[in-house]
């Protein structure tokens, strides 16, 4: 019986592919018919080629894999019994019969969500209850049926198993066929709600944020346009890293950024970002010498610069006049009473709507009061030429004629000419805020140097931003000039968010004003204690007036239970929620003790000669600081081809990789080294340094290598004692 239906099976796979080769010819028919049809119009022309292009590069891309999942449902009040195939794609052919339905649609969600027997879910005519009699998992390679399961909910370890053990470059390309329950409430939730995910190192939170844009896009398809999307990323080279996943999603045109690239594009200035590295080294030996990156990122810092604001709102008029050659249109006390009569609200929240206004509305007293004012000018006239020659009174009729012909015509030009010129330049009036600080916040109450502050001026003069700059920058231009083209965004997802301040995701609400917020972090992974944040929920509450919801992934999917098992040591040290992991077994972490950088280097050799006849594709020596990674990746470099990625790198391509801890978080390997954990490296006593060896510590899949010198890290030397 079982081998029968297996048989029908293979069929019906025989048969799906045969139907995706057939759509692919009818839409190959369709796009040459298009020009016929089309011929005047070729916008409309290349708008449909490129739609049937799309379609037949979808289902060609999904051809040897055309599903992974069956669901047969039996509506309520219905004799059939559907059954469903579902894939990455979904395909129906000429005739509008489905194929295969996609993963992100309604009824999909019964194979996340569900076990079998009674069941419902929300479709766009409403709820739609019924039976759920068998739910089965493919696998599938090259078109040929390799296996399936009958089972009863997906959420199973066992189930998991093949596809958390193939490589780092194959796992977000399967993950679709292993959402759990709890990703897909996650990935599955309204376009218009708010949502904060604690989730604990390799609870797929970067796959989970990519998967829920991807089934927004595909959900709200007839409502929101993909750039309307924003994935910000923490640095250049993990944005390059899940670039290549939104387009296999069948996502285009979402627009990535990380923080930085965001503000550079938003103030239209260009500068460069200052490097972590020397900060953390910093912070490390002195917490305290970080006082004012610290409360640069935080809600006090943001109420300093609203003083400053509203000083810049009450001297932006000047205190000239507008005239032309001695006569005066608009006194400046009229100016300022006209911009003072405008009120802050929602309509007029910024300067520069305010300054706009005011050129309105003066524009408006001239059309109202147009004899009014020529009457003003006349006298004016006549004060000036009472003790005149007859030919300075002429030339002085042709400059008010000149002048009367300019204020019949709008005085639009002059009126532009004097106010434009009044909004300030973003960039430079921070710094000026910045010279001033001490009239807007007493520095000394946070135990910050005047020199600090210098340092900090001195960088931005050369074009240095530190992180802790950015949130300021975008809230005094959302402030002065507006959000203007970012209020389209509908959608934000956030990866490492537990690297923002308070202040950071205030700049980012009030800047995309109109767009609901996905943010996914790690407290855990919290490195950048200067900066970072403490808890969710001052996020929820300060940031979203605590309309937004707080969701946790506890299962941990990266790392095998020995890995996991080993890094779980530091979480409870530091007293953080401590990741379960999925029962994959795997070696033991093996711990090695070295003495001097040769014998380092050569154990690191040794390490990689075994880990590439294991055939893995992704390898990482993981050090504290780029110095280390510097100073390894050269000795390597002898005998492997290794690449040392720093912050301004954007791509890595597969290979062995030497890298710092901060850059590795977010990112998986098939294998890591953690090049020296010992005792002198990461104090027990230092949280960032306890996160930090956490990070190296979960980026592998497979194996990890930890080495010391001398004397291992505590908590981990309990490990080597037993």
């Amino acid at each position: 019986m079982e081998d029968l239906e297996f048989e029908s099976e293979k069929e019906k796979l025989k048969e799906t592919v045969h139907k995706f080769k057939e759509t692919i010819s009818y839409y190959e028919e369709r796009a040459k018919a298009v020009p016929r049809l089309y011929k005047d119009n070729d916008i409309m022309i290349e708008s449909l080629i490129n739609m049937y292009d799309d379609k037949m590069r979808l289902i060609y891309k999904n051809m040897d894999k055309p599903y992974f999942a069956r669901i047969d449902f039996k509506r309520d009040n219905e004799k059939n019994i559907e059954k469903i195939y579902i894939g990455k794609v979904g395909v129906t052919d000429e005739e509008n019969n489905i194929v295969t339905v996609d993963w992100r649609a309604p009824i999909s969600s019964i194979y996340y969500d569900s076990n079998i027997g009674r069941t419902k879910y929300i479709a766009p005519e409403g709820i739609c209850e019924g039976d759920l009699l068998l739910k089965r998992q493919f696998n599938i390679e090259n078109q040929k049926l390799i296996s399936y399961q009958d089972v009863d909910t997906v959420a199973n370890d066992e189930l998991l198993k093949p596809y958390l053990s193939s490589s780092a470059d194959n796992r977000l390309k399967n993950i679709v066929s292993t959402i759990q329950k709890e990703q897909n409430e996650i990935i599955r939730e309204p376009l218009n709600k708010n949502i904060i995910v604690q989730g604990v190192a390799g609870s797929g939170k970067t796959t989970v944020a990519l998967h829920r844009i991807a089934y927004l896009v595909y959900n709200y398809r007839d409502t929101v346009k993909p750039n309307q999307y924003l994935v910000i990323g923490p640095n250049k080279f993990f944005v390059s890293y899940i670039s290549n996943v939104l387009p296999d999603l069948d996502v285009d045109n979402v627009n990535q950024l990380t923080y930085d690239e965001l503000c550079k594009e938003y103030i239209n200035e260009d500068f460069s970002l200052i490097s972590e590295d020397e900060k953390i080294k910093q912070y490390i030996k002195n917490p305290n010498s970080l006082n004012f990156q610290n409360l640069k990122v935080s809600m006090k810092f943001k109420n300093a610069l609203d003083k400053y604001i509203e000083e810049i709102d009450k001297n932006i008029i000047s205190n000239k006049n507008i005239e032309i050659k001695g006569y005066v249109v608009f006194s400046s006390e009229f100016i300022k009473n006209t911009y003072n009569s405008i009120r802050n609200h929602v309509i007029y929240d910024n300067i520069e709507k305010k300054v706009n206004r005011t050129k309105l509305l003066l524009q408006k007293y001239i059309e109202d009061n147009l004899d009014n004012i020529k009457e003003s000018l006349q006298n004016q006239f006549k004060e000036k030429t009472k003790d005149v020659s007859n030919e300075l009174k002429y030339k002085e009729m042709d400059t008010l004629s000149s002048i009367e012909k300019e204020l019949s015509k709008g005085f639009k030009q002059r009126l532009n000419k004097f106010f434009n010129p009044l909004l300030p330049n973003i960039y430079k009036t921070y710094i000026t805020f910045l010279s001033r600080i001490n009239e807007y916040i007493d520095l000394s109450n946070y135990s910050i140097k005047t020199e600090d502050v210098n340092y900090n001026i001195k960088n931005l003069k050369s074009k240095k931003v530190e992180f802790e700059d950015l949130s300021s920058l975008i809230y005094l231009k959302t402030c002065i000039n507006g959000v203007g083209e970012y209020a389209n965004y509908k959608q934000v997802a956030i990866d490492e968010a537990q690297d923002f301040g308070d202040f950071n995701f205030v700049t980012l609400k009030k800047l995309l004003s109109n767009a609901n917020f996905s943010i996914f972090g790690d407290l855990a992974q919290s490195i950048y204690q200067y900066r970072g944040i403490k808890n969710w929920e001052s996020v929820q509450e300060i940031a979203f007036n605590n309309k937004c919801e707080i969701k946790n992934l506890h299962k941990s999917y990266r790392t095998t239970t020995e890995i996991m098992n080993c890094a779980s040591n530091i979480t409870k040290h530091l007293g953080l929620n401590v990741a379960e992991p999925v029962i994959r077994h795997g070696k033991n972490v093996e711990f090695i003790n070295f003495s001097g950088v040769d014998e380092q280097i050569k154990t690191i050799e040794n390490i990689l000669e075994k880990y590439l006849k294991e055939d893995f594709k992704t390898i990482a020596i993981i050090c504290k600081d780029e110095d280390e990674a510097s100073t390894i990746s050269k000795r390597l470099n002898k005998k492997f081809n290794s690449v040392n990625i720093t912050d301004s790198d954007t791509m890595y391509n597969g290979g062995i990789c030497v890298i710092t801890s901060y850059l590795a978080k977010g990112l998986e390997f098939d294998g890591a080294i953690v090049s020296n954990a010992s005792k002198l490296k990461y104090d027990e006593n230092n949280d960032m340094e306890m996160k930090l060896l956490y990070v190296a510590m979960t980026r592998p899949l497979h194996e990890l290598k930890v080495l010391y010198d001398n004397e291992l890290a505590k908590p981990l030397d309990k490990i080597v004692q037993k």
